[in-house]
């Protein structure tokens, strides 16, 4: 699509890993306070680990359907950047439609970008079957024809790692239809962040330290034994249930989602885990911690495994030895968990 509407000041298509702390980067680079995608992760205390197990409904009925993720903090993961940067982040959203594009165009007739949630099933950018729908996305709004047309800015969603960032003309019409979708998961509720920059200040040593003893207490106490390194843990048992617990087409689904989930989902590869190293890499520069160095190069590693993991399932849809790729996925998660264990009752005693 030809694009013909220039973005505001000061507004580039920053490349990134995941959408929510890449749509987040803009914000702060926008409003002259740069911060790095994994400083913005690390902060929120966005890295973790959750194993879930649900129901979807397909045009065959219901299908058993897993999710393995490595976010965590999702409840209040804006709210802790806001506290750790003096940024007082606030989440609108609206039934209407109608008052959902007038409080967008206010913005954007100020120039001013706005982050936004989408469904991902209805943007023009993105080539999903005409079936997927995931409102949880989000995305930047930084330019406005003053008709009927504004720019989105982000990121493209196939590759692993750094992914390319990019401008995109997209409609009123078709962006009231992607905020406003009704379907699960995560319908977007028309939801838009609202940003206060004046009390800003740069993540102190206790903001980190805070972050990161809550991310250990996630992984190491979690509520239930589905998150954390428990989580890992019942990964590494329940894969070994997976072919009597499901036909053979869901197996298969299921394999192939580990590897979408781990490598490709906005996780910047390796489960969110090599942007969580850097963080801690970054974070021992400012803080002048050694041992946070010790602890990334760990979380790093663990990195790898996870990409291991997921990598045996990318042809999962038709390999002949799905068994034994899935032995060695349990194996693979086992050592997971026990390097994760080990990296965190260490790091514990570093930040304390």
């Amino acid at each position: 699509m030809k694009q013909d509407i220039k973005p505001f000041n000061n507004c580039p298509a920053l490349d990134g890993y995941h959408c929510q702390s890449g749509a987040l980067a803009k914000i702060y680079h926008f409003n002259g306070h740069p911060l790095s995608e994994d400083m913005l992760l690390g902060i929120g205390a966005g890295m973790g680990f959750m194993y879930w197990q649900m129901k979807i409904k397909t045009e065959s009925g219901e299908e058993d359907y897993v999710f393995i993720g490595g976010r965590g903090n999702t409840k209040n993961f804006y709210n802790d950047i806001g506290k750790r940067t003096g940024v007082k982040i606030e989440v609108i959203s609206t039934s209407s439609e109608k008052r959902a594009e007038k409080m967008l165009l206010e913005r954007l007739e100020k120039k001013e970008p706005v982050m936004v949630y989408g469904d991902m099933g209805f943007l023009p950018w993105f080539a999903f079957p005409v079936e997927y729908h995931f409102g949880g996305h989000t995305f930047i709004v930084c330019g406005y024809n003053g008709k009927d047309t504004v720019l989105a800015s982000d990121m493209e969603n196939q590759a692993t790692g750094l992914k390319k960032g990019f401008y995109y003309p997209i409609t009123l019409e078709q962006l009231r239809k992607a905020r406003g979708s009704k379907y699960k998961p995560f319908p977007p509720k028309n939801a838009f962040l609202e940003f206060d920059f004046k009390n800003f200040h740069r993540p102190t040593k206790a903001d980190i330290y805070f972050s990161i003893n809550q991310t250990i207490d996630s992984m190491l106490k979690p509520p239930i034994s589905n998150f954390g390194v428990k989580g890992i843990q019942k990964t590494a048992k329940m894969l070994q249930k997976w072919p009597k617990m499901f036909s053979d087409h869901v197996l298969r689904m299921n394999l192939f989602s580990i590897y979408i989930f781990i490598e490709i989902g906005g996780t910047g590869g390796g489960c969110f885990r090599y942007m969580y190293s850097r963080f801690l890499k970054e974070s021992a520069g400012i803080t002048s911690n050694k041992d946070l160095l010790k602890a990334a190069d760990s979380i790093h590693e663990s990195g790898k495994l996870f990409t291991e993991a997921g990598i045996l399932f990318k042809t999962a849809e038709k390999a002949n030895d799905i068994e034994e790729r899935i032995n060695k996925a349990i194996d693979i998660f086992n050592t997971i968990a026990e390097r994760e264990q080990d990296t965190y009752d260490l790091l514990k005693k570093s930040v304390d």
